[in-house]
């Protein structure tokens, strides 16, 4: 990215107006060809889309999407094999203690950030959004896409409009194909962010589909673009992001849900108690 950066610089005196106040927008703001849609991008250097896709070509790249994709990778990049490394020194300095302690402190310092810096008029319009949608569905790649599948399990005993979307088989983009704008999506994803999630994301807003943001950065992919955005913090010495915050996020939105809630959706939660009751479906005061 710092050498595409440079190029740009380097071009700014030769450039006209409009691609001027694009090539500035993105040397003051560089995350912002990462974070943001081309339409997005160009709306605020107050230019049309097709003058982004000319200072790209300016630079080099055929396509814009080449072009960001340069600056996705310098956010998304993260050195698991480095960090691995890290806790194995760690280890053998303090026998293993030091790396234990370390998680401990990340775990409750990621929770306790979440929760003080937690917006609650974003996670209630984010809960009367799913109460209220034709269809929220769930999206999350690898680990996200587990938490994505509690979110749903938890979440379908009070809204059952939840839908997740599975990672194999058709493409989670062919999945959204029947979305509208009466639908909500629900997006899931921390550093480093799939390529995946973040094209599915673009389609679903492309059609008029709220969306919801569980992440762990303002910048990260489309941050700008959301309904709602619910941040965590991901810190942990371990070698991948640590999901604990992002499992309180989910308990404390499903909570609220159920707090605003109507008496359909309570009759929905107290179904799901006596179909559990009734079929003897867990064991009990063991």
């Amino acid at each position: 990215m710092q050498q595409t950066l440079n190029e740009l610089f380097k071009l700014i005196p030769t450039l006209s107006p409009k691609l001027k106040a694009v090539a500035k927008l993105i040397l003051d703001r560089p995350n912002s060809v990462a974070t943001n849609s081309m339409r997005t991008l160009a709306k605020e250097a107050g230019v049309t889309p097709s003058t982004v896709i000319r200072l790209a070509n300016q630079l080099g790249f055929e396509r814009y999407e080449h072009f960001r994709r340069v600056f996705q990778d310098a956010i998304t990049s993260m050195d698991f094999d480095k960090q691995a490394n890290q806790m194995q020194q760690e280890s053998v300095l303090s026998g293993g203690s030091g790396v234990i302690e370390g998680l401990s402190k990340a775990v409750q310092t990621n929770v306790d950030k979440f929760y003080q810096h937690l917006e609650l008029d974003s996670i209630s319009k984010a809960a009367d959004l799913i109460l209220n949608s034709s269809s929220t569905h769930l999206l999350g790649a690898g680990t996200s896409h587990s938490m994505a599948s509690y979110l749903h399990y938890v979440g379908c005993m009070v809204v059952p409009q939840l839908k997740l979307l599975k990672i194999n088989g058709n493409s989670q983009i062919e999945s959204l194909i029947p979305i509208s704008s009466s639908d909500v999506i629900l997006v899931i994803s921390c550093q480093p962010y799939a390529r995946q999630i973040v094209a599915a994301t673009e389609y679903a807003l492309s059609k008029g589909a709220k969306f919801i943001y569980l992440t762990d950065s303002r910048a990260a992919p489309l941050a700008s673009e959301a309904d709602c955005l619910i941040l965590v913090s991901t810190k942990t010495p371990h070698f991948f992001p640590s999901m604990v915050s992002i499992v309180a996020a989910i308990e404390t939105l499903v909570a609220t849900i159920v707090t605003r809630g109507d008496a359909k959706s309570m009759a929905i939660l107290s179904e799901h108690v006596e179909v559990r009751k009734k079929y003897d479906l867990y064991i009990n005061n063991y």
